[in-house]
């Protein structure tokens, strides 16, 4: 009897553990909605999310989150490096990019710093391109219509005749925006071991005639000997009855003054800094340059790619910033002013031709710069047309800041 008592018992106290196992287990079971509680407030966790502008509130100090512009951001903490600088002219001809690269020493501390070489001391204009490429300098400027063959696109298309370009400051801005988004015109930088930082374009074309003469379309200038080193207008005035004759700038004045020439076509800038513009009788200024090219300041590629992504942002703001920009159009506007200064200072009248007597030297060259697009093309730069298109649309869409 004892012995079922203790099995009794023992069996009551198993069955009351068991109901009270179970109930703690269950106990979380039930409380299981509590745990979904933060997904049933989940609009709440993305208020944060639905907030983020508030958290771009310091953008209300955008300037300083600029990193390019500001030495605090730009900060350079490489080597103390002196770099040569060639200019191919005097220092006096180049006062805007003295000053960048000065602003580049004030911005890495002083560590960078620069020999200038003037005056084509290292490198003259025609060996520029093989010297930069070979490091006999680090920097230089280069004219690239001293190496066509090795520019087609970006120097021999670039000149088809009476492109739109209307100003120096507008081809100048069109020229960098292009080139420096173009692959096909870049690699003819690398493959001669440069790398373009900044473009000028040599841009506008002038008749300076050493006879009071009237000139408006192309049938005004038959008859007349002018100066000319461009291949296509050459030929165009040859077919119209003037006598084209290649006479280089030096030599403007006294091919003027002498009768070898009535008159010699050029920037007005070239003719009056070589002595051709003081001896003529009427100046005639195209509203279209005949030709524009491009020239830059280009530094050796092993020079650049060794530079570290600091530096480099250094050198492309101090040399293409909105600080150069507008430098550069100072400097472009005070000179190009000094030479109608002194046209009027010499009682020489300046003419513009525009509206249909342009565009009748614009129809009458067209066919030579056709016939010099497929020169290219036969030599094996059948992009010649593809590129032709991207200059032209460069221009006429062109809503920069010298719109």
């Amino acid at each position: 009897m004892k012995k079922l008592l203790c099995i009794a018992l023992a069996l009551i106290m198993v069955l009351s553990l068991a109901a009270c196992g179970g109930a703690k287990t269950e106990a979380p079971a039930a409380e299981a909605p509590k745990t979904e509680t933060p997904a049933a407030e989940a609009p709440k966790t993305e208020t944060p999310a639905a907030e983020a502008p508030k958290a771009d509130a310091p953008k209300a100090d955008e300037p300083k989150a600029d990193a390019p512009a500001e030495p605090a951001e730009l900060k350079y903490d490489g080597p103390a490096q002196k770099f040569s600088v060639n200019f191919t002219s005097s220092e006096q001809q180049n006062p805007i990019y003295i000053k960048a690269f000065n602003r580049v020493t004030e911005k890495t501390d002083g560590k960078v710093t620069f020999e200038f070489f003037y005056s084509g001391q290292l490198m003259d204009a025609a060996s520029t391109m093989d010297g930069l490429g070979s490091g006999m300098a680090d920097f230089s400027d280069v004219t690239l219509t001293n190496f066509k063959d090795q520019f087609p696109y970006t120097q021999q298309v670039l000149s088809y005749p009476f492109l739109g370009f209307t100003s120096m400051a507008m081809a100048a801005d069109i020229i960098n925006d292009t080139v420096h988004s173009n692959d096909l015109m870049l690699k003819e930088f690398t493959d001669v071991n440069i790398y373009p930082i900044i473009f000028n374009a040599v841009w506008g074309t002038t008749m300076a005639l050493s006879d009071d003469v009237a000139v408006s379309d192309p049938s005004s200038v038959k008859g007349l000997k002018l100066g000319t080193d461009d291949p296509n207008l050459s030929k165009f005035l040859n077919s119209i009855g003037a006598t084209p004759t290649f006479v280089i700038p030096p030599d403007y004045y006294t091919s003027l003054t002498s009768g070898v020439v009535d008159g010699v076509i050029n920037g007005m800038n070239v003719i009056n800094i070589f002595g051709g513009l003081q001896p003529c009788k009427h100046v005639y200024m195209f509203e279209n340059s005949a030709s524009t090219s491009a020239r830059c300041i280009a530094a050796n590629l092993d020079t650049w790619n060794a530079m570290d992504d600091t530096l480099k942002a250094i050198f492309m703001e101090e040399l293409s910033g909105d600080q150069y920009w507008t430098e550069s159009v100072e400097y472009w506007t005070v000179s190009d002013q000094k030479h109608l200064d002194d046209a009027k200072g010499w009682g020489i009248p300046v003419d513009t031709i525009s509206g249909d007597a342009m565009q009748a030297w614009i129809d009458g060259v067209r066919p030579y710069g056709d016939e010099m697009l497929q020169a290219l093309k036969d030599r094996g730069c059948d992009k010649a047309d593809e590129v032709l298109k991207i200059w032209e649309d460069a221009i006429a869409n062109y809503s920069g800041r010298f719109a």
